[in-house]
């Protein structure tokens, strides 16, 4: 009899660690194939039917909104492609959000795979893919090249891109990141004088991404040096907490313009969390500066199978509801696509106060200075 017991209790242990290993081994294997699925969506395998499908707001645009839209002709002059595989799903959410035209910049592997070990390289060769979209939807899409400030051949590549159908030139020598990390140089190093130099003796315009907080004396040397010279640095010049800085720059500096791109949804949600906390002070200045601003998502299309067309879509419909509305919300792929670390920090449900723009501003930022810079 006690050797029934201790065999049975034998037994339903031997069971029990089974079913455990059982599901020990199942939900390893399960871990395993989520992150070999995810791995391989952010290479751009194992595209879903989902990924190209539109946004459900699209559906929900009244009909007058769609006819005011359609007035503007709007101009994105400010994103980044990664491959030429992109651009029918990217039409097709142009398509979605009534824009008719895109500038597209010159990028390195960093900022598609925002992985420091891919340097500052692989720009070459997305110079190149951009100015054969441009150059095979000219109605549709403009080139800035970049370069890297370090390039003693910089300058003659640049001429033989502008030769090929570039339109202008996309600098990051202003990126804080970019500048601790890859090229520690100054805004105006001789190398890059002679760069700004030719821009401003062709009329070729540089989008030039400049931190005004790190870099604000170099900064104004060039524009001083070069008053002809036409400068676009994006995203409020990184001054949205600053708007009396970027107040005096724009006033200053007559060949500077900005634009309203924030980029990361990290950025996004907090710039438009500060523009929305001084929302008055900025619609003034909107409109005072309306003939130096352009429209910009910066959003970085890639082969990342999350940025699916519904997630571009909800991109621009984001900076269109800022820029037009009272007041608006943002959607939940705005929200999923944070770091995890700022997403604790923000509310989901904040309602955010909007410029609400006048339909002769709005012309200005969603056209006619984008085309005037890049589309002439």
């Amino acid at each position: 009899m006690v050797e029934k017991k201790e065999s049975f209790k034998k037994n339903s242990k031997s069971t029990k660690k089974k079913w455990f290993d059982i599901l020990f081994y199942s939900m390893s294997a399960v871990v395993i194939l989520v992150l070999l699925f995810i791995g391989l969506r952010q290479r751009g395998w194992l595209p879903l039917w989902i990924d190209n499908l539109p946004s459900s707001q699209i559906s929900e645009i009244s009909e007058d909104v769609r006819e005011r839209r359609s007035g503007f002709n709007i101009i994105n002059a400010h994103e980044h492609v990664q491959s030429e595989e992109n651009i029918p799903m990217l039409r097709k959410a142009m398509e979605d959000c009534q824009v008719e035209k895109m500038v597209m910049l010159g990028t390195s592997d960093f900022t598609f795979f925002l992985d420091p070990e891919y340097g500052f390289t692989g720009y070459d060769e997305n110079n190149e893919t951009i100015v054969g979209i441009s150059n095979k939807y000219p109605d549709v899409f403009a080139a800035l090249v970049t370069m890297d400030p370090r390039d003693e051949e910089k300058l003659e590549k640049l001429k033989e891109y502008i030769v090929a159908g570039a339109t202008g030139v996309k600098l990051y020598n202003g990126h804080g990141s970019f500048y601790d990390m890859f090229f520690n140089m100054t805004l105006d190093d001789p190398g890059m004088m002679e760069v700004y130099e030719y821009c401003e003796q062709e009329g070729i315009p540089i989008l030039h991404h400049i931190n005004t907080g790190r870099f604000l004396t170099e900064m104004e040397h060039v524009l001083q040096e070069f008053p002809d010279l036409v400068q676009v640095v994006p995203h409020f010049m990184l001054s949205s907490g600053n708007l009396s800085r970027l107040t005096r720059l724009m006033r200053e500096y007559p060949q500077l313009y900005t634009d309203i791109s924030f980029g990361h949804p990290d950025f996004l949600v907090a710039g438009f969390g500060r523009i929305s906390n001084n929302y008055l002070a900025f619609r003034e200045f909107m409109k005072n500066y309306r003939d130096r601003i352009t429209y910009g998502t910066d959003l970085v299309v890639t082969t990342y199978k999350a940025k699916t067309r519904a997630y571009i879509d909800d991109i621009h419909l984001a900076y269109m509801d800022f820029l037009e509305k009272e007041e608006f919300t943002l959607p939940a792929s705005i929200y999923g696509m944070m770091s995890s670390d700022a997403r604790k920090n923000v509310d989901q449900e904040r309602i955010y106060r909007g410029l609400a723009l006048d339909d002769e501003t709005l012309r200005m930022i969603y056209h006619d200075n984008a085309m005037k810079l890049f589309f002439q």
